[in-house]
């Protein structure tokens, strides 16, 4: 649920939900011919394409500022500014549209 999502806001959870979004990227937004599950058809490609959009949108946006900013949880511990205080309304952001994206369980069930 994401009542559930909305409670945690570690860097770690963060990190997490950055991974998770990562990896459902760049296995799930592949063009049908390269995708290797034989069964996802392209109707079901492109109905997970529009329910990705807005978090691949996102996660293109950390691989640009990621390698420069390096993770959240590096800035804590070196005592640079933690990712509450970078922006905690950009890790609500993150938040749901990772919810946003596997709220039915649709896309999900596509990757296996």
């Amino acid at each position: 649920s994401t009542t559930s999502l909305g409670t945690a806001t570690s860097p770690e959870h963060r990190e997490l939900v950055r991974a998770a979004s990562t990896f459902l990227c760049k296995e799930m937004l592949k063009p049908p011919s390269q995708v290797n599950k034989s069964s996802l058809q392209p109707k079901d490609w492109e109905e997970v394409e529009v329910r990705m959009r807005n978090l691949a949108r996102l996660e293109r946006v950390w691989g640009k500022s990621g390698a420069a900013m390096g993770s959240s949880s590096q800035l804590s511990s070196a005592g640079g500014l933690s990712s509450s205080s970078l922006s905690a309304g950009g890790e609500e952001r993150e938040r749901r549209l990772f919810a946003e994206a596997l709220r039915d369980g649709y896309v999900l069930c596509q990757c296996v």
